[in-house]
């Protein structure tokens, strides 16, 4: 019999099971299951309570009541208390002191359960009646001793829990009643309430140190508009919301200034699922995720938010109302207690790493010989399973090698091999200790570029620099600002936003999601962004370098022209979940132009939609596969001490001339140039000949009264001479050298090139 089923027998015939251990049904990602009971069918939320002697308490909600359940020893979770009230699927329960509040969407006032001797709960009664026939939710302020309970037919009404716990007096409404009023949950704390409205759209922040109904301070819309839980962390700078819709992500936002939140990241496991309850504890946010179980996720950077621990606890498909219900993650022991809607509480451990890799990017540069030294600082306290380099070229294959350790301390070495000019390098680093692995970059790849690289023209959009946008179809939702991270689904997918610039704060982009707007672009539209005239001098090889996050729904068309000319278009669904490099060649259009244009464009169907173009840092530059030239070996000085000096005036391009330059020789000498494929080292007649003389191009040359001499060299207009490698060298009869008869430059080896 499928598992399902089996559970889903034993929940209709409430026969009790215990079971413990992580070979049971879930799977774990750095978290293990401790324990699990079941025992009900089905159960909603959950919250935890510890007794004076350090006991840890689960209490589950049922559909037909609240379970008190045992946690002290998570292996073998022991009932203590069942308590039948109200069937509902909907119960929630918060604690203050020695008592536990329980409301129901099945029922008018709150259940209150004395949990004093938590081995042996009672029952104080039901209290509040008269007040609301049903509550959504329910919140303690355990600062104020305040009981608020929401998502009532009344509106939020509120009760003084520090004035008689066990018996609070009514002391008035927060809110009114009627959906506009509505709070589906909240979270009271430190004189401010956060408020889920769901059915505004919005996280609302009043000041309740006022008298009810306190004053509101901001009205914040969510990703999707259906706002169902809220929690800031212990220092009220940072925030979590949910939206219970497919497709929803937990967003956070900076609420350092209560009446001014500011968008940052979001996430989501899984694109089609609905995420529920979540708290922050610390750097760690909690979240209870239906289909996709319990996941902890990493906001120490809010704006990147990642998962780092996962459990889930549903064994079906992804998308709907089925898995995990609630999560409770504030027990002293960091068990986390998880309610599954029709499997009952798991209580499980994450098994997080402090595995960190520090890693300075390598620049662009035009060495060519390398190796190019990658350096990484490895540090955490878990069991360092290894460490690795991948690397590509040209966007080819991967090619893996393992980092080795310095002599500095946590440090890790590797090199990738020189490459020809012009080269596209691709790199991370991959960390795996005995918990988790870390990369470096988190996403994406390190990058940089073996050649000679030019700026031409570039902008961060942090002012405006002329860019004019418009439509061709209905309707122009380009603007320029910051992002704000909207999110959606459309066609059963999801798409999301940017919450933050790759740059500064600026970026365009449709319809950027402030005020009156949602962050999608609209069916049947057609528009564009079109940068100023840009001088580039009819520069040569010319590439178009920018940032982009882009969702697009299968059908419409994203492009990018150059003068009129398209580059890049795409008709495919794309779904950009981080910020993209993209580098597009443009030499041939640009090509003998004074200046070119750009445009981005867009045009969409009637069917789905998403959130479009989002642009930074346009950047406009050549690449040339021109090195510098390389000395080699040692020069062998002259009279008074004088050491000739070989140089090239300009990089030696076919179809062009370039001159081997001589300086520092002996005024008025006879100077030699040398010329050949092969280099040398050979010591001879006191000096070191540095090119190979077999076959070697010799020109003789006399320096001039300043010690100046030098040799056109033109370079026939073949491209099979492309990246030919040359060396030279200049010997000068100079009987003041030790030898008594030459002085001589270094070796310069050059390459021939072609763009």
């Amino acid at each position: 019999m499928h598992l399902r089923s089996v559970l889903f027998a034993i929940a209709t015939l409430g026969v009790a099971t215990v079971s413990t251990g992580p070979q049971l049904v879930a799977q774990g990602f750095n978290c293990v299951l401790l324990g699990r009971h079941h025992q009900y069918a089905n159960y909603n939320d959950i919250w935890g309570y510890v007794a004076p002697n350090g006991k840890e308490y689960a209490l589950l909600g049922a559909t037909t009541g609240l379970v008190v359940i045992d946690c002290s020893n998570p292996a073998t979770p022991v009932q203590r208390g069942y308590f039948p009230w109200a069937t509902s699927t909907w119960r929630d329960i918060r604690t203050y002191g020695h008592y536990a509040y329980v409301s129901s969407e099945g029922g008018g006032g709150f259940m209150i359960v004395d949990l004093s001797n938590p081995d042996a709960p009672v029952n104080l009664g039901i209290f509040g009646t008269s007040y609301f026939g049903n509550a959504h939710n329910i919140c303690v302020d355990v600062g104020a001793g305040k009981l608020y309970l929401a998502g009532c037919n009344t509106g939020t009404p509120v009760f003084d829990l520090a004035a008689n716990p066990a018996n609070p007096p009514f002391l008035g409404y927060l809110t009114g009643s009627g959906n506009s009023n509505y709070f589906h949950d909240l979270c009271v704390e430190n004189g401010y309430a956060f408020g889920s409205m769901i059915y505004n759209g919005v996280l609302r922040i009043t000041d309740v140190t006022t008298p009810l109904p306190g004053a509101i301070l901001s009205n914040t819309a969510t990703p999707s508009t259906f706002t169902h839980n809220a929690w800031p962390n212990a220092g009220h700078t940072l925030i979590v919301t949910t939206d219970e819709r497919a497709g929803g992500v937990v967003k956070f936002f900076d609420i350092t200034n209560k009446s001014a939140p500011i968008a940052r990241g979001q996430f989501t496991p899984n694109p089609v699922s609905i995420p529920h309850n979540a708290f922050i504890v610390g750097d760690l946010c909690h979240v209870s995720w239906y289909t996709e179980g319990y996941q902890c996720i990493d906001v120490s950077d809010p704006n990147n938010p990642r998962q780092v621990a996962a459990y889930d606890t549903w064994p079906g498909a992804s998308g709907g109302y089925n898995g995990a219900w609630g999560v409770y993650p504030f027990q002293p022991s960091g068990n986390i207690y998880v309610s599954d809607i029709t499997t009952g509480l798991y209580v499980v451990r994450p098994q997080i790493t402090d595995l960190a890799i520090a890693h300075t990017p390598l620049a662009s540069t035009t060495n060519e010989d390398g190796p190019y030294a990658v350096v990484a600082t490895v540090t955490g306290s878990n069991p360092l399973g290894g460490v690795s380099l991948a690397y590509r070229v040209g966007g080819g294959s991967f090619t893996t090698v393992a980092m080795a350790p310095t002599a500095n301390p946590n440090e890790y070495a590797a090199s990738i091999p020189g490459q020809d000019a012009i080269a596209s390098v691709e790199y991370h680093i991959d960390a795996q200790d005995s918990v988790a692995a870390r990369r470096s970059p988190q996403a994406g790849e390190h990058a940089f570029i073996v050649g000679t690289f030019t700026t031409v023209w570039s902008d961060d959009f942090e002012t405006d620099r002329g860019w004019t946008h418009g439509m061709t179809a209905t309707q122009d939702d380009w603007q320029r600002g910051a992002p704000l991270g909207r999110s959606g689904t459309s066609g059963g997918v999801a798409w999301s936003d940017p919450s933050s610039a790759p740059s500064g704060t600026n970026v365009w982009g449709n319809d950027l999601g402030g005020t009156g707007f949602n962050g999608s672009y609209g069916n049947g539209v057609g528009n564009w962004l079109q940068s100023p005239l840009i001088p580039t001098g009819g520069v040569g090889g010319l590439k178009l370098r920018f940032q982009r996050w882009l969702t697009l729904a299968a059908g419409d068309t994203a492009s990018v022209l150059v003068n009129g000319v398209v580059v890049w278009t795409s008709s495919a669904a794309i779904r950009d979940t981080a910020w993209q490099e993209i580098t597009l060649d443009i030499a041939a259009i640009a090509q003998g132009q004074s200046s070119v244009t750009l445009r981005f464009e867009l045009s969409t169907n009637a069917t789905n939609i998403a959130g479009g173009w989002n642009l930074d840092d346009v950047l406009l530059f050549s690449a040339s596969d021109a090195a510098p030239p390389l000395f080699y070996g040692n020069a062998t000085p002259g009279t008074g001490g004088l050491a000739p000096v070989i140089g090239l005036s300009a990089s030696a391009r076919i179809g062009t001339t370039t001159d081997i330059t001589g300086s520092s020789i002996l005024a008025n000498a006879n100077a030699f140039v040398f010329l050949n494929l092969l280099p040398d080292a050979t010591s001879l007649l006191g000096f070191e000949l540095l090119v190979s003389p077999l076959a070697a191009i010799t020109v003789a040359q006399v320096a001039s009264g300043s010690g100046n001499a030098s040799w056109s060299l033109s370079i026939p207009n073949d491209p099979a001479l492309d990246d030919i490698y040359l060396y030279s060298q200049w010997i000068v009869l100079d009987g003041g050298a030790p030898g008594g008869l030459f002085s001589a430059s270094r070796g310069m080896r050059f390459r021939i090139h072609q763009d």
